[in-house]
């Protein structure tokens, strides 16, 4: 999701899952500015939104965790 502050533009994490979290991009002037500075910084299109790379971690932790817990 893009998210407008003060007529700039960031995308915003989808998850917000992670403790640090930055939970919102750098601000930019136009839409396509933001887009490209999560791509340039790795950012997971999910088709739904963005997922940061500190959320993406996180999740990858969960998903070890669950599969130890149920003996994979």
């Amino acid at each position: 999701m893009i998210v407008k502050k003060n007529n700039q533009y960031a995308v915003e994490c989808q998850t917000k899952l992670a403790n640090d979290c930055i939970q919102n991009g750098e601000y930019f002037d136009s839409q396509e500015d933001a887009l490209d500075w999560v791509e340039s910084e790795c950012w997971i299109d999910s088709g739904e939104g963005w997922i940061c790379t500190k959320c993406n971690e996180q999740i990858l932790k969960n998903l070890g965790k669950m599969r130890t817990d149920r003996g994979y």
